[in-house]
C-alpha cells in the first residue's frame, strides 16, 4: 500500500497518511527504523492546540507544527499523530528527520 506522502531515504524516509473523519481530518506521520505512537496534537480553528505525547519521546515537534499547519491549510480541524524512532538518534539525525518531516507535510497538502 502507498503513502499519500512521502521524503527521504532510508532509515530518514517519513511518510504521511491522511483519512477524512466527517468535517475534521486524521493523519499519520511515520518513519525511521520502527514506526510507532509517540504523539498526537490535535489543533483547532482559533489557534487551540491539544498534545499528548510519551514520556522520552520527541515526537510531539513534529505533531505540533503539522497539525497547525494543515488545519491552517485546510480549515479543517486535523490530529497529527506522529512516530518516528531512529535508534541512538544524534541531534543531527533528529534534525534531518525533522526537517524531512516538514517536507512530507508540505508534499501532504499539495496533494489535498
Amino acid at each position: 500500500m502507498g503513502h499519500i506522502a512521502e521524503y527521504g531515504e532510508g532509515k530518514y524516509r517519513i511518510w504521511a497518511d491522511i483519512i477524512g473523519a466527517g468535517d475534521d481530518l486524521i493523519v499519520y506521520v511515520g518513519g525511521g527504523d520502527k514506526p510507532h505512537i509517540g504523539s498526537a496534537s490535535i489543533f483547532e480553528k482559533g489557534g487551540k492546540l491539544l498534545t499528548i505525547s510519551i514520556p522520552g519521546h520527541e515526537d510531539h515537534i513534529v505533531s505540533d507544527e503539522a497539525a497547525e499547519r494543515i488545519t491552517e491549510a485546510t480549515g479543517r480541524r486535523c490530529i497529527v499523530i506522529v512516530g518516528i524512532h531512529v535508534n541512538s538518534a544524534s541531534k543531527s539525525e533528529i534534525k534531518t528527520l525533522v526537517e524531512n518531516s516538514t517536507k512530507c507535510v508540505k508534499i501532504l497538502l499539495d496533494k489535498v
